[in-house]
């Protein structure tokens, strides 16, 4: 290529929204070579982790799967006693700990994705939005390598077909979207300061008991009050509904959710870009 044909872009003084306007352009302007570099990197990634480890793939399953049985066992010897209605609690818990860890790997890939790539941030001039799609891949295959262990439930405990399964996929998918944008979101800070992004590992952890995963969302009281407070109790609860039945589906609040995901995912994305610059900037010169 020669290099009459590579983009020339001269950096003057301006107002703060050129930054975003290049971004957008940027993002339209790219988009082939982005959606490539993007899936070499995962692919890159993915290899080196299972690479690094003795059970390889095997661990894209084994917490959803470990935490999955754990309260299994313990709602079977009724240590805990949750009821799930006319669903099998084992295929109950199940759907629940595969939504949740759409949005939990989602969220955490999307908080890793400048200390992953920090050295290449710091050498390398490429699309930034290349590191969302990765990340979006990583959690995208944890999802799909636990909805595999899904095929043992279903055979034991069959569900009859009806319309609402085609809807499933579009729960996860906004499930993971909302997790990528609150991710994007406080990503450019948790770059600078750990803090943050250690307070929102720990709070991924108290958030799993403020979603009904494990449990149905109760008809009454405080609980119920603050779990329909939480944007992902109507994701979960929504999505588990359509697949399995047996509950009541939050379709008005899944949709509000659905639209102001999609929002924030833009609007993540578009910040993310500008503000990387400052973020190496800023490391590089810590």
């Amino acid at each position: 290529m020669s290099t009459d044909q590579l983009p020339v872009r001269i950096i003057t003084p301006h107002d703060g929204l050129d930054a975003f306007r290049y971004a957008f352009s940027s993002l339209i302007r790219d988009r082939r070579f982005t959606l490539e570099l993007a899936w070499r990197m995962f692919l890159r990634d993915t290899r080196a982790t299972v690479r690094q480890s003795f059970l390889g793939y095997i661990w894209l399953v084994l917490p959803a799967l470990a935490n999955s049985l754990v309260w299994v066992f313990l709602s079977g010897t009724e240590v805990v006693s949750i009821s799930s209605g006319d669903t099998p609690y084992p295929l109950f818990v199940f759907v629940g700990t595969l939504l949740w860890t759409a949005f939990n790997s989602s969220v955490v890939a999307s908080l890793a994705i400048i200390d992953e790539a920090r050295g290449t941030l710091a050498k390398v001039n490429f699309p930034q939005e290349c590191l969302v799609l990765v990340a979006f891949g990583k959690a995208f295959l944890n999802t799909a390598a636990t909805a595999l262990c899904a095929v043992p439930f279903f055979l034991l405990y069959p569900i009859p077909l009806h319309w609402g399964i085609l809807l499933f996929p579009v729960g996860i998918l906004v499930t993971m979207c909302a997790g990528i944008a609150l991710g994007l979101l406080v990503v450019p800070i948790s770059a600078m300061f750990n803090d943050l992004s250690r307070g929102i590992h720990l709070g991924l952890r108290f958030g799993f008991f403020l979603t009904p995963v494990i449990f149905p969302l109760p008809a009454a009281g405080l609980g119920r009050t603050l779990m329909l407070w939480n944007p992902v109790t109507c994701l979960v609860v929504s999505s588990r509904a359509w697949l399995l039945g047996g509950e009541a589906a939050l379709t008005a609040p899944f949709i509000v959710v659905a639209v102001i995901s999609c929002i924030m995912l833009g609007v993540g994305v578009l910040f993310l870009k500008v503000s990387l610059p400052h973020i190496i900037e800023r490391l590089g010169s810590g």
